[in-house]
């Protein structure tokens, strides 16, 4: 069986680095190069003829909507997987996209199954398919977003659950607490386990909707109810819902701070 040749773009070293080291390991497939930038990938896409494009979709010099839209015109473009850190896409883009769409950090096995579904989808279409189908992609990503411009912050994410992907606006999220190497995003109808640490889950988010309150946990100000003395030295926060949380003495006077004049 002849490798798949796979680029990837993204302007993150450490994220190539990743996607290459995890490419190594799946016989059926190819690194045959790699792109930092939007720039960048229209040159190498062009150069390197590969047979799928591993594509991050937000870039320090545009996005990946705008690599796509370049290659449509291609008499027989590359497919396309999507590569991101935003939920948000996954409903309203992949679901139509040309391949599949991989959230970041992107594991080995899921990488593995959508370059299978690469393979199954380059053995089905002809090239005239496949660029009708991308130009129908450009056309959905572009109603979908409304603009060039994409978000700045997340306003909901899209996590796995047991019956596939469960919407959870971020105004629904009472606090996030550190689970090794998850966070678990509490709502008032569940929890749900997301890859990475509170600090790039504060970095998704519009900035003083959450307050770091502890070291394990990040709380949105809105569904804080009271702060509580328990004993000298020792503070609670205390949810709307009732939940009680842990202030730590590093976070309290940034804490009391921020709220002053919220609650009583």
């Amino acid at each position: 069986m002849t490798p798949l040749r796979v680029m990837t773009v993204d302007d993150e070293s450490l994220a190539l680095r990743r996607l290459r080291l995890l490419l190594q390991t799946i016989s059926e497939a190819e690194h045959v190069g790699e792109a930092n930038s939007c720039a960048e990938a229209h040159a190498k896409i062009s150069e390197l003829n590969p047979d799928v494009v591993l594509l991050d979709i937000k870039m320090r010099d545009g996005n990946g909507f705008e690599v796509v839209e370049a290659i449509a015109d291609r008499a027989n473009p590359p497919l396309v997987i999507f590569v991101t850190a935003f939920d948000q896409f996954a409903p309203r883009a992949f679901d139509k996209a040309v391949v599949d769409y991989l959230l970041k950090p992107v594991e080995r096995d899921r990488l593995a199954l959508a370059l299978e579904r690469v393979r199954q989808q380059l053995q089905a279409k002809d090239a005239e398919q496949r660029v009708e189908e991308l130009q129908q992609v450009l056309r959905e990503l572009r109603n979908a977003t409304n603009s060039s411009a994409l978000p700045a912050f997340e306003t909901e994410f899209w996590l796995r659950g047991t019956g596939g992907l469960i919407r959870v606006p971020v105004d629904a999220i009472d606090c996030v607490g550190s689970a090794d190497e998850y966070v678990a995003i509490h709502t008032s109808s569940g929890s749900h386990l997301m890859r990475g640490s509170i600090r790039q889950f504060s970095q998704r988010v519009e900035p003083g909707l959450f307050v770091r309150v502890h070291r394990q946990w990040l709380v949105r100000r809105s569904a804080i109810a009271k702060l509580m003395s328990r004993s000298i030295g020792q503070t609670e926060i205390v949810l709307k819902n009732g939940r009680r949380l842990p202030a730590g003495r590093v976070y309290l006077k940034q804490l009391r701070n921020s709220i002053r004049g919220e609650i009583r």
